[in-house]
């Protein structure tokens, strides 16, 4: 077996600060050993020591297969290898290449994992659903990507009021198994999204004037820390990682059981109402006032998307219904504008509601995403309307080009349910009112477009957000799941709130193992663009 002093964290790069999850002398190997793998067995770990770091990958790749199998290990001359990369949603994430990737079943597999990955020091990525639009936000050149896709467990605890969920999940496979008990837990809105990176993020939700966001419905995360420890943490058990991991997204250990609280769902309405141009200051009146008006019924839920889709301009408001009830009162403004150009409203269930949205969400293109905060305000909404037209003609040549300005209010309920269980660490509170959330979101498909589409959402960006301070209008909380490369989330959630994070995030991963090694994606002091994990 290696000695001691390969392994102890002075090796690994320099002394850090002690912590009570791992102690200073804290020995990747005999961590390895007490869960049955004895590194001096294994030629490449045995020489670990002889080796050179470019050569981290293959170490831990190999190994990995030694310990696992090659059903469990995917190498680049797999087969199934490119089947996998092509899986990811956009283009950038499917255009880079890891070393290999892992694909584990338990929880013991991934502490296994993280061990390796610490003993060797090749960096690594996590994918739930891959459904981030940049590249190395779940997936890594050159590295280990963990694909969790086959963590698929739901069970329902006795009582039913829990439903526990493997991060390899799609909402679409949690939806249609819980609508058999006539359950359902507050998720995404995409089929095709994943529970992991959504729930992480915030998760807005269908429901969540009712219920919160996705991460305030948490009744508890197992998660596999730095030093290979698997904990549960709930409000009265490790509190302070159970807060962190309501929004602080990867930066504090791997996710491997989400148990999600359970309500009763049967049916519910939905689906969408698109107009043209000459009803825009109609949807946007109706828009801004159910937002206004979200206390007066939490069953109620919107979006708003501004397009383009042949030379016409296009909104489309789409609304649902937590019951099945056709033409709530609550939507009698949208449902009074003349004209749609399209009506699919109607009763139906949640799954099938979240088929109709993974429509309008195509694999295959290049993907960008832009987010901002502003107060809720009528003319706000028209003015980021209008700049958004105004700059799309710069790129409207675009090949295969799919924009859209996506407008939701985080409703004064919404904000009152984030202090359920502790609250989060979001930095958001009902005293802020209901604030106007912006998603830029732009698909296309020629490289060649893709330093004049940043240009483009760069000046809507910053023009929306000047425009807001001028007005006093402006907030500086950035939603996670709707956030470029280029901005700094975890800032943008408040100086206490991000010293907060980093202080749990010391304590329980002192070698700073999820920043180091995973690179990828929003860490707790920067935009991912200035940490190296990936560009436009």
């Amino acid at each position: 077996m290696l000695g001691r002093a390969l392994v102890t964290l002075s090796i690994l790069g320099g002394a850090w600060a002690q912590s009570e999850f791992e102690p200073a002398d804290f020995n990747v190997t005999e961590a390895l050993l007490q869960k049955g793998i004895d590194v001096s067995s294994i030629p490449a770990l045995a020489g670990l020591v002889e080796r050179s770091s470019p050569s981290a990958c293959s170490i831990a790749c190999s190994s990995l297969q030694t310990i696992f199998g090659d059903h469990k290990v995917i190498t680049q001359q797999s087969a199934s290898y490119g089947a996998f990369t092509n899986s990811y949603w956009s283009v950038q994430q499917a255009s880079v290449d890891p070393y290999c990737i892992f694909k584990p079943t338990s929880v013991t597999d991934v502490s296994a994992f993280v061990l390796i990955s610490r003993l060797t020091q090749c960096q690594f990525a996590v994918k739930s659903g891959g459904h981030a639009a940049f590249s190395g936000a779940s997936n890594i050149q050159g590295g280990i990507t963990v694909a969790l896709e086959k963590m698929k467990d739901i069970t329902l605890s006795s009582d039913k009021k829990v439903a526990s969920i493997g991060p390899g999940n799609l909402w679409y496979d949690v939806y249609t198994r819980l609508e058999k008990e006539n359950l359902t837990v507050i998720g995404g809105r995409v089929a095709a999204i994943g529970v992991g990176g959504l729930t992480l993020g915030g998760g807005i939700s269908f429901f969540s004037n009712r219920y919160g966001w996705a991460c305030d419905n948490v009744a508890s995360f197992e998660v596999v820390t730095a030093s290979g420890i698997i904990l549960t943490a709930s409000p009265t058990k490790y509190s302070d990682l159970y807060w962190a991991l309501r929004g602080g997204g990867n930066n504090f250990g791997i996710v491997t059981k989400f148990n999600l609280e359970t309500i009763s769902q049967g049916q519910m309405w939905g689906g969408s109402r698109a107009h043209l141009e000459t009803e825009f200051p109609a949807v946007i009146d109706a828009f801004v006032n159910l937002g206004m008006n979200a206390e007066t019924d939490v069953d109620a839920a919107q979006i708003l998307s501004f397009a383009s889709a042949q030379g016409m301009k296009i909104a489309a408001a789409d609304i649902q219904y937590a019951k099945p009830v056709d033409n709530a009162p609550i939507f009698s403004e949208y449902l009074a504008i003349p004209n749609p150009i399209v009506d699919n409203t109607r009763v139906r269930s949640l799954s099938d509601l979240t088929v109709q949205f993974n429509a309008s969400n195509p694999n295959g293109l290049r993907e960008m995403y832009w987010t901002a905060t502003y107060k809720l305000d009528k003319e706000m909404v028209t003015f980021i309307k209008d700049v958004f037209y105004e700059e799309l003609a710069s790129i409207a040549d675009a090949a295969s080009l799919v924009p859209a300005a996506t407008l939701q209010v985080i409703t004064k309920p919404q904000l009152a349910n984030m202090a359920k269980h502790g609250g989060n660490p979001l930095g958001l509170s009902p005293e802020d009112g209901n604030l106007l959330l912006l998603d830029l979101n732009t698909m296309w498909s020629n490289p060649a477009d893709d330093e004049r589409i940043l240009s483009y959402n760069k000046r809507v960006y910053s023009r929306t957000v000047e425009e807001a301070k001028r007005r006093q209008l402006g907030e500086n909380y950035l939603y996670m799941n709707y956030a470029s490369q280029y901005q700094a989330v975890v800032p943008s959630y408040g100086e206490a709130n991000q010293q907060m994070l980093q202080k749990i995030a010391a304590k329980y991963d002192p070698t700073r193992v999820f920043e180091r090694l995973q690179p990828g994606y929003f860490k707790l002091d920067g935009a991912p663009a200035g940490t190296g994990s990936g560009g436009a």
